[in-house]
């Protein structure tokens, strides 16, 4: 018997708030606004709408209209926490302040600029929505706040304590608008040349 085919990289949840709550609320489906980010969110728009950021003057561009969140890092995290209550509660949709939980890419280790395109039925071809990744999310303190001693689980380690990897999820621009839902399948567009991620 033949063994059964991976499912290829989809969308597991979609979420959105339009206050700046730590966690964000899932929804049946959001829609991106080319330049600006998820409709409706707190976070959208053409210059950064992250609280942290709204001291810089003048404003600076918002590379941080969309955040993704692999589920893979997800459970990694669950499996070192102490009870099913904190588990529960970092897998629910939404609960890191992602727009767009997926499942079977890792999101990490794509390159400054990868484009990823969101296909599903009901959207014709040339129509779907497209994302180009501008970075990572750096843990913040409210991590901490959202759970005691969660960030550092979010943060990886040298043997000299230097930060090495950070797994909060990576951030992205809208380049095409269009409606992202559960199920999409991701089309991963990598460029020619593979420049890691940075903190954005």
């Amino acid at each position: 018997m033949a063994a059964p085919q991976s499912k290829p990289p989809h969308v597991l949840s979609v979420t959105t708030s339009p206050s700046h709550n730590f966690s964000k609320s899932a929804v049946s489906s959001v829609k991106l606004i080319a330049n600006l980010g998820v409709e409706g969110d707190c976070h959208a728009g053409e210059t950064v709408q992250h609280r942290s950021h709204l001291h810089i003057k003048p404003p600076p561009a918002n590379l941080r209209q969309v955040h993704l969140m692999p589920m893979e890092v997800l459970r990694d995290i669950c499996a070192t926490l102490p009870t099913e209550e904190m588990k529960t509660q970092l897998l629910r949709p939404g609960a890191l302040g992602q727009n767009i939980t997926t499942e079977g890419v890792d999101l990490l280790s794509l390159g400054a600029g990868t484009e990823i395109r969101f296909v599903g039925d009901g959207v014709a071809a040339g129509n779907e929505a497209v994302i180009a990744l501008t970075g990572l999310r750096n843990p913040c303190p409210q991590i901490d706040k959202f759970q005691a001693g969660l960030k550092d689980r979010f943060l990886v380690l040298d043997e000299d304590r230097h930060i090495v990897r950070r797994l909060a999820g990576v951030m992205a621009t809208v380049k095409k608008g269009g409606v992202v839902q559960p199920g999409m399948t991701l089309i991963i567009d990598e460029p020619p040349q593979h420049i890691p991620l940075d903190v954005v």
